[in-house]
């Protein structure tokens, strides 16, 4: 399973359980965003806690995507995450979406067939393309999670042992359903919401550990924003060229527009144009904050790193050992393993955000 549980609530723990119900796995693995996340934006509660959430709730193995898996846009985001688990020999993919019905594996040899142009500036890529596949097949892909269930099918495609995916039906709320809608399942968008505003509602859709993390210490864009605005300016314009993302002269825009935000959303709305979608601005300005350049966020070889495991997924790690997957277990003083180097600076920032270290004498979370 690929997942953010941003931050883990029953819809998550119901899917969990159904992967196993439905593929009789022998060991359930979860690859996992670490403490920054697809759509440009931090965790909730840091990747230690989240994956004690997710043992506690079926998982077997939590294995962390690396951040130049974790903060790309959705098709490089499924093209990395399906890839990791292909390399560790999965046998089935499992993923929530609100149309499991749709056949995605049809829509994504359709979509290998249409060419875009590039050129344009009235829509971003994902909406030409969509545009495009709706003129095709009639079938608008507009929800989070049916996007993410199209990308893993196009990327499932491109291996040479695709895996068997297994979409499972949403319940109760879309993935950016902001309200509470149903009495046991609610998205992360409402429960993070309701946290930030001091609701305690929130606390009837999540686990116990996750209320328990919730009333302690959370991580937004508002406490990223300093670092971000420091940066900008701060940053020359040639510095901030070499910034992953940050392409066709934008840099100019973000240094006008910097100086004169007093908050991250006001930042972002001064900011859009009908060229960029809110989430690739985001990600963009999570790059600037965290200094990733371009040569750190493409072709890097993935390194997993194990963040918990139980009993069976301790069993299953001795496996990848002889497969020869390059699996990391802990970060020491004086290394730092080839291929997480990216991810060790993010947490770094992550880290001054919570003041908890985040990598270095950090041990996998065991529950035996």
């Amino acid at each position: 399973m690929i997942a953010e549980f941003n931050p883990f609530h029953n819809g998550h723990e119901y899917l969990l359980t159904q992967a196993k119900k439905v593929t009789h796995a022998d060991v359930l693995v979860v690859l996992m965003s670490g403490n920054f996340l697809q759509r440009g934006e931090p965790a909730i509660v840091d990747k230690w806690q989240r994956t004690k959430e997710a043992l506690n709730g079926q998982a077997d193995l939590v294995i962390e995507l690396p951040i130049y898996v974790s903060m790309q846009a959705a098709h490089l985001f499924a093209q990395g995450a399906v890839q990791m688990a292909s390399q560790i020999h999965s046998d089935y993919l499992v993923f929530g979406s609100e149309h499991p019905n749709l056949d995605f594996n049809v829509l994504a040899a359709e979509a290998k067939k249409i060419s875009l142009n590039t050129s344009t500036y009235s829509q971003s890529f994902a909406g030409q393309l969509f545009s495009a596949l709706y003129e095709k097949t009639e079938i608008n892909l507009h929800t989070a999670n049916d996007i993410l269930a199209f990308n893993y099918f196009y990327a499932n495609q491109s291996l040479t042992k695709p895996m068997a995916l297994m979409p499972i039906k949403r319940h109760e709320a879309d993935h950016a359903d902001a309200t509470f809608k149903g009495m046991h399942f609610a998205s992360s968008s409402a429960i993070r919401k309701a946290r930030l505003a001091h609701n305690d509602v929130f606390t009837h859709f999540v686990p116990k550990q996750t209320a328990i993390d919730l009333m302690g210490q959370l991580v937004s864009w508002n406490d990223l924003w300093p670092y971000l605005k420091y940066r900008l300016l701060t940053a020359s314009l040639a510095e901030l060229r070499t910034i992953y993302g940050c392409s066709e002269g934008i840099e100019y825009r973000l240094k006008t527009v910097a100086p004169k935000s007093t908050s991250f959303e006001v930042f972002l709305q001064s900011l859009k144009t009908k060229r960029y979608t809110y989430t690739h601005l985001q990600r963009l300005c999570l790059a600037i904050a965290l200094n990733l350049k371009k040569d750190q966020m493409r072709g890097q070889v993935p390194v997993y790193r194990v963040l918990g495991f139980n009993r069976k997924g301790q069993t299953y790690l001795h496996k990848l050992k002889e497969f020869d997957i390059p699996v990391l277990s802990k970060i020491g003083q004086k290394e730092n393993a080839v291929g997480y180097q990216s991810t060790y600076q993010a947490d770094q920032i992550y880290g001054l955000l919570t003041q908890k270290e985040q990598n270095i004498g950090r041990k996998p979370i065991i529950s035996l």
